[in-house]
């Protein structure tokens, strides 16, 4: 499923109407059949409001309003705007819905109590105010409406985007619509997935309103929204005829004296995602107490000084280097002087995928030209504070340009960058971006960034041992791993350890088997 700015979903408006010929007033009906679905679907019975703006958004309010009251749908209908500012399609629409001898009520200040009343008595309150076009904070009337929509019970649905959410960046105004439900059409936008403005979409519905595929090539549309349906297809294959050797070899280099838990972590969910074999090299103060705790790797004892991996350890890996088919470096590292030379020799050395996370992110932002000298395709999965680090900048300004961060230093250095958080983003080295909309709140804990990067090298083996793509199998990892948590949450948000997320990852596996259908649904966090 693509994502598209609000100016690409205007052009493709515009081509699909002046080059396809499907007039502008049909996608309009469209849009207003779409949401009417949603309303009869979840609010079959109660008072519904329409808040019609004065662009197109409004357009769709009037379409809405006239089927249910066509369906006998107990209706108000409140129209805003100038007169003058109204586009044609909105007028023409107000045009239909008064020949059809419905009621519409036009905004003036002394109104201001009446449509406060009508707005409390509702079931469901439908906002068709502003639509993608909002920027910045809003004006009278529309400050007045939303303040006195935060008093009322009803559930309110969003018509393309919540008012007040840029749809380009996700930046909020002071008021801004509180939605339970948001139906936007063709493509979702940004501004769905961005923060804090998705925090006020809700559930997200992506309905179809006639929009031809052509549009995907004629403009070159890229960037998109990780479904099931789609991921379902590229998991990798069991074999009846298969062994260990088949799934892959992955090798995962982490510990230190004081962080025994997170090799455990990432090499338990390499093994449970699906990986034939997997190595844990760990260093010499830190074995006993690891492989007490797991039996299914292969242990690998490297030298150490001070409780971490030895500065002349890389040498190791030379020996064995093409025995593997992906690397991953990083959970419970620790960091220590001449670490980064450490991890350049690595990425000298290494041309399989490879994997980098926490401490290695934190190594790797002492010098980030060693990047420049990579022989293989490298992922680095930061959360904002370890992305922060590595593009010199603080948490507050990552999150609040998640995607131009991720793809410009994906681009810039030719590797993949999985930003983690809400929504985890998956940035590649020819500026593609995808959006991950699986996971849980049952996330935030630590531990399970680690479980990822265990995901992540065991898929990825897999994938280089069946040649197959590795951009799937990161995005794979990624989705099982909300998925897993989402599980997690269903459970408790509260009490999740990142030992659960690793033993629902079965589960997962199993429910992205059966998935189908390509909508968007709500998630709370990850």
């Amino acid at each position: 499923m693509y994502v598209v700015s609000a100016q690409q979903m205007r052009d493709i408006d515009r081509f699909t109407i002046e080059q396809i010929g499907i007039p502008s007033l049909v996608l309009m009906e469209n849009a207003g059949v779409a949401v009417v679905r949603e309303i009869e679907k979840r609010w079959p019975t109660g008072a519904v409001v329409v808040l019609a703006g004065p662009g197109n958004n409004g357009g769709d309010g009037l379409v809405i309003a006239r089927h249910l009251l066509n369906k006998g749908r107990d209706v108000k209908v409140w129209v805003f705007g100038e007169v003058e500012k109204r586009s044609d399609d909105c007028k023409r629409q107000l045009e239909m819905i008064q020949n059809c001898g419905y009621a519409v009520n036009f905004w003036t200040q002394e109104g201001g109590e009446v449509v406060q009343t009508d707005m409390r008595q509702a079931t469901v309150i439908v906002d068709a105010l502003l639509g993608t076009g909002t920027k910045g904070e809003l004006r009278s009337p529309y400050l007045f409406i939303l303040e006195k929509l935060k008093d009322c019970s009803g559930a309110v649905l969003a018509v393309d985007i919540p008012t007040g959410v840029n749809s380009d960046t996700g930046e909020v105004a002071r008021y801004t619509v509180q939605a339970a439900v948001t139906v936007t059409f063709a493509f979702p936008k940004w501004g769905h997935f961005s923060y804090p403005g998705a925090d006020y979409v809700g559930e997200l519905v992506v309905s179809d309103i006639s929009i031809p595929l052509q549009v995907i090539d004629e403009f070159s549309l890229r960037d998109m929204v990780l479904t099931g349906e789609q991921l379902r297809k590229e998991l990798p294959e069991r074999r009846p005829f298969s062994h260990k050797g088949t799934y892959g070899h992955a090798l995962v280099l982490a510990g230190s004296k004081e962080m025994t838990g997170a090799p455990v972590l990432s090499a338990s969910a390499g093994l449970r995602v699906g990986c034939g074999l997997l190595t844990l090299a760990v260093p010499e103060p830190a074995l006993p107490i690891v492989a007490s705790k797991i039996n299914e790797p292969v242990f690998w004892e490297w030298p150490a000084e001070e409780g971490y991996f030895a500065r002349e350890s890389y040498t190791l890996l030379k020996q064995r280097i093409a025995s593997f088919d992906v690397v991953a470096i990083g959970p419970g590292l620790g960091t220590w002087e001449g670490g980064n030379n450490w991890l350049r020799k690595i990425i000298n050395m290494v041309d399989v995928p490879l994997v980098l996370d926490a401490d290695a992110l934190n190594l790797l932002s002492e010098n980030l030209s060693i990047l420049r000298e990579k022989k293989g395709q490298i992922i680095l999965t930061p959360h904002p504070g370890e992305m922060g680090r590595l593009c010199g900048c603080t948490v507050a300004e990552i999150e609040r340009d998640r995607v131009g961060y991720a793809q410009s230093f994906a681009q810039d250095y030719e590797v993949y960058v999985v930003l983690k958080g809400t929504y985890t983003l998956i940035a590649t080295p020819d500026g593609k971006v995808f959006i991950n909309t699986t996971g849980s709140a049952a996330l935030a804990k630590g531990g399970t960034g680690d479980v990822l990067t265990g995901m992540l090298a065991g898929m990825l083996a897999q994938k280089v041992a069946q040649d197959e793509a590795i951009e799937v199998g990161i995005q794979l990892a990624v989705y099982l791993h909300g998925i897993a948590g989402r599980i997690c949450g269903e459970k408790s948000m509260y009490a999740t350890l990142a030992s659960d997320v690793i033993d629902n990852i079965g589960s997962a596996i199993k429910s992205l088997s059966f998935a189908s259908g390509s909508s968007v649904t709500d998630f709370p966090g990850n």
